[in-house]
């Protein structure tokens, strides 16, 4: 998509003044691929990828230093030398660029049961926007983001084991009911883990104006955190469930300003591996189980259901 108007343009109701003072431009395009379609059919690999780019450039119609005089003026008057600092510096310009790639994963084939170990089970994720900005009282605005995801889920079918289901089968009385279906399922319902670090870098300067030009220092914006979730169900039997999760939040302590030395780098690269540090970690425990009141004959009218759960942090 495109999106231009040009200086003096506007409506036939405006007046001269009212109309736009500008040359403007706006340039958007995106663009949705799953990669995985180009690889042969055997891999089974999902790549769902994503990227945009906008772009957004006013040119002004009056020099913003020298409101007297036109850009153009301006322009033609002075140095070949400096025409395109002239210009670039009276502008305002914005761009935008992003890649994603999105829950990239390998699908399951044929009638395996799924494995603990299974490649199946992870899942990556990538984006990474890039925002650019400049105009007249700001000599550059740039903000760097980028967040990685890594997941894993395990979830099988539950496999009830009924050790003394045959020993009472032929029993007409449902006395022994209650040991009958006594089971238990030795794997656990569901594994999940997903670990989630996002980084921002954010650089902003203002732009010094006059004739006397002095330093003006730049203003960072940064942070780097490191999530990570936890979640463990396991159907111990068919009355009996435990559901288990946890959250740990960390944050990546970084020293001031640019990484421009060695030295920065290690220190972000030391705290990064060792985890971070902890800012929330929560848990919780939900343990349920129903009473098998429905197993004898005296009581099978009844339900009851108790539910233990605990929460720390």
């Amino acid at each position: 998509s495109a999106n231009p108007h040009s200086n003096g343009f506007g409506t036939l109701e405006q007046r001269v003044n009212e109309r736009f003072k500008d040359n403007f431009v706006q340039f958007d395009a995106a663009a949705n691929l799953e990669l995985g379609k180009l690889l042969p059919k055997a891999a089974a690999l999902s790549i769902p990828f994503f990227a945009s780019i906008s772009n957004t450039i006013s040119s002004p119609q009056w020099d913003p230093f020298d409101m007297d005089i036109t850009l153009k003026q301006k322009i033609n008057q002075a140095p070949k030398s400096q025409r395109d600092s002239i210009r670039n510096n009276a502008i305002d310009f914005a761009s935008i660029k992003t890649i994603s790639f999105t829950n990239v994963h390998k699908n399951r084939t044929g009638n395996k049961k799924p494995q603990l170990w299974d490649i199946e089970n992870l899942d990556l994720s990538y984006t990474y926007t890039k925002t650019e900005a400049h105009n007249p009282l700001i000599e550059y605005n740039n903000v760097t983001k980028q967040r990685g995801g890594l997941g894993y889920n395990f979830a099988p079918a539950p496999k009830f084991i009924e050790p003394f289901k045959k020993m009472f089968r032929k029993s007409k009385t449902h006395w022994f009911d209650l040991v009958k279906d006594f089971n238990f399922n030795p794997v656990p319902s569901q594994l999940t883990f997903k670990a989630d670090i996002y980084r921002q870098f954010g650089v902003i300067k203002p732009r010094s104006i006059g004739g006397d030009k002095y330093f003006t220092p730049e203003t960072f914006d940064k942070y780097f955190t490191f999530d990570r979730n936890y979640i463990l169900r396991w159907d111990l039997t068919r009355s009996l469930n435990l559901d288990y999760s946890a959250l740990n939040n960390a944050r990546i302590d970084e020293p001031y300003g640019r990484l421009d030395t060695k030295a920065k780098r290690d220190t972000v690269k030391q705290n990064f591996f060792s985890g971070g540090r902890n800012t929330v970690f929560s848990q919780a425990i939900n343990l349920s189980y129903n009473v098998p009141l429905s197993k004898l004959p005296l009581t099978d009218w009844t339900t009851l259901r108790l539910r233990y759960t605990a929460n720390y942090q």
